[in-house]
């Protein structure tokens, strides 16, 4: 679930970063988070993401992309990123 304000930063993307994100980096993430169930903790993200080569900011200005396709799944409350199911098919 997301909490945008703080809880996680994953989420605050920023739109100049976002057009210099690669169509390719996209798939990568969603396809990591796809394969961790479709949704990912702020803490998990910590662990996994960097070892995959993303930073913090390509991943917010990935999010940032997501959320603009419609593939993020609103919620509130815990520090969650979820997918929508079609994008993980």
């Amino acid at each position: 679930m997301i909490r945008r304000a703080a809880a996680l930063p994953l989420i605050c993307a920023a739109s100049v970063a976002q057009a210099n994100v690669s169509d390719a980096r996209v798939k990568q993430l969603v396809a990591i988070i796809c394969q961790n169930g479709g949704a990912m903790e702020t803490s998990e993200a910590a662990q996994i993401l960097p070892s995959q080569g993303f930073t913090m900011e390509e991943t917010q200005a990935i999010v940032g992309v997501l959320e603009q396709r419609g593939q993020v799944v609103p919620t509130a409350g815990i520090a969650t990123l979820k997918l929508t199911d079609a994008a993980c098919r």
